[in-house]
């Protein structure tokens, strides 16, 4: 449930902007009911220079009001234009992390809140009040507000535009799922991963399929949950699709073995299933946006192959740590040991494919783009076990059958040899 609250936060781009605006309007309300109500109390409490006149604070709220709102149409602009250059250079999946970065969204409503105020502020600004009031003052501090977070917004702008900074924060978010998964595993004794085919026990003879309310792809699942109303309604749950897969009304996302002829329990809302992937459970997805930066930087149109070898050496990074997670199943026990909850896995194997095979076929005649890969490829198998190291040795052979050798030129065959042998040395193959 948290994590569906999260994903709506994030997704929601409206949210931190009117959060502001609300914030902006009860401040509004207060400074109004000090000017109208307790300006006595204000003026023996406050100094004479924080104090203005009805019609002076009039022309600075006025002033305030149209630089913000020209301060946030420059703001958009500024956002559409990063847009455009991430949808083109990049990949239109890394939208969204710059729509949804805190910081954008945090300027966008400090501007809106400003303009909130000092419009609101205005509305009340009557000419009966003959003493003086204070919402200029807070005006102006508003502004001052606005005016550093511009600058801040400016320099975020410059500095989340580099590729290499976005190629981090998703190599971070790819990081970030396993470690919670690993987590979630080492905290909660009665999680683990399977690799043999697990066999549902003959006394749950009956099962019921639960299917997609709608289609589009599959973001969350609520395993808590899950296995919460397994263990009361002495259940098993075999969970049919993975995280990210796109689906449709007629495929059925849970099988419920259950004793009885009926079927007790809400699945619905454990459910989640939007038009978009999220990173949020799939790790996958985080790795497709760095392949389609890999490979728009290797086609012919933008011809940069330096930000493709980054990418790919972030990707054995992140793919080393992503192989922890190898395994046909995630198994959810109760405290009995029982298995109650079963989660389907991509194998390291499929993962491994699904991550370098168009890389591998866009770029078999860029010596550079081949050897980034059997670099990434080491990285891998650094901290893998005696099975990933199978699985990245097989691969390397996949990668070779793409490759020319006698289309190499000399040198750049003794570095591909080299690199062979190293990865051989580490996977300790004869």
């Amino acid at each position: 449930m948290i994590q569906r609250v999260l994903l709506k936060i994030k997704n929601s781009i409206w949210l931190i902007p009117g959060f502001y605006c609300v914030l902006s309007l009860v401040i509004a309300i207060g400074v109004i009911m000090v000017d109208t109500r307790f300006y006595k109390q204000a003026e023996m409490a406050l100094p004479d220079i924080l104090l203005t006149s009805v019609d002076l604070s009039q022309t600075i709220l006025g002033t305030i009001a149209g630089s913000l709102l020209t301060m946030t149409t420059l703001t958009f602009s500024t956002i559409m234009v990063v847009l455009t250059t991430y949808s083109s250079q990049f990949s239109p999946r890394t939208l969204r992390n710059f729509v949804t970065n805190r910081v954008t969204m945090r300027v966008l409503g400090i501007f809106m809140g400003g303009f909130v105020y000092s419009i609101f502020s205005l509305l009340f600004m009557k000419s009966n009040l003959h003493h003086p009031v204070i919402s200029s003052c807070v005006g102006v501090i508003f502004a001052l507000v606005c005016l550093a977070f511009f600058a801040h917004f400016i320099h975020h702008v410059a500095t989340f535009i580099q590729v290499s900074n976005l190629i981090d924060i998703l190599t971070e978010d790819v990081l970030k799922i396993v470690e919670s998964k690993i987590n979630m595993i080492k905290q909660k004794k009665h999680v683990f991963f399977m690799k043999d085919v697990y066999l549902i026990p003959p006394s749950y003879q009956m099962k019921t399929k639960i299917h997609s309310p709608k289609h589009g792809y599959l973001q969350l699942l609520d395993y808590d949950e899950l296995l919460r109303l397994a263990v009361e309604k002495d259940q098993i749950i075999e969970i049919n699709q993975k995280i990210g897969q796109f689906i449709s009304t007629n495929h059925s996302i849970l099988t419920v073995y259950h004793r009885g002829e009926e079927l007790e329990g809400d699945y619905q809302p454990i459910i989640t299933v939007g038009r978009e992937r999220t990173t949020m459970q799939d790790e996958e997805f985080a790795l497709r946006k760095i392949v389609e930066i890999t490979l728009r930087a290797i086609s012919p149109a933008i011809n940069d192959p330096n930000t493709a070898i980054d990418c790919i050496h972030h990707l054995g990074l992140a793919l080393g740590e992503v192989c922890r997670l190898d395994g046909h199943y995630l198994i959810y026990n109760d405290e009995q040991m029982k298995a109650r909850v079963i989660v389907p896995q991509k194998p390291f194997e499929e993962i491994l494919y699904l991550t370098f095979y168009q890389i591998s076929h866009y770029g078999r005649e860029d010596i550079s783009v081949i050897l980034a890969v059997f670099d990434a490829l080491m990285m891998i198998v650094e901290k893998g076990s005696q099975e990933i190291k199978r699985i990245v040795w097989g691969f390397s052979h996949y990668l070779l059958e793409g490759v020319s050798f006698k289309q190499l030129k000399q040198l750049d065959q003794k570095n591909l040899q080299d690199k062979i042998s190293k990865l051989k040395c580490l996977c300790q193959m004869k």
